[in-house]
């Protein structure tokens, strides 16, 4: 029998999806990651750092819509998508 380990996703984790993600928080506010892991608030242009909004993000989408990570809900770690996870 195999068993799914769900990678945690870490900050350092968004540096290669620059300007090819959106960052959906459990307020509804949707951003755009940039470079130096700054995000942009897609409604407001508003910019933040991504730590000041990492524990507050919900799902991590690419430019197709394609979930990349989730979390279910504030108190659970950051995970990539099941499709992304390993088998042991």
């Amino acid at each position: 029998m195999n068993k799914v380990v769900l990678v945690k996703m870490c900050r350092f984790h968004f540096l290669p999806y620059v300007n090819r993600v959106t960052v959906r928080t459990f307020g509804k506010e949707v951003y755009i990651l940039k470079s130096n892991l700054m995000v942009k608030n897609m409604e407001t242009d508003e910019i933040k750092r991504l730590e000041d909004i990492y524990y507050d993000i919900r799902t991590v989408r690419n430019i197709s819509g394609n979930i990349i990570a989730k979390r279910t809900n504030r108190r659970k770690e950051l995970y990539f998508n099941s499709t992304k996870a390993k088998v042991i």
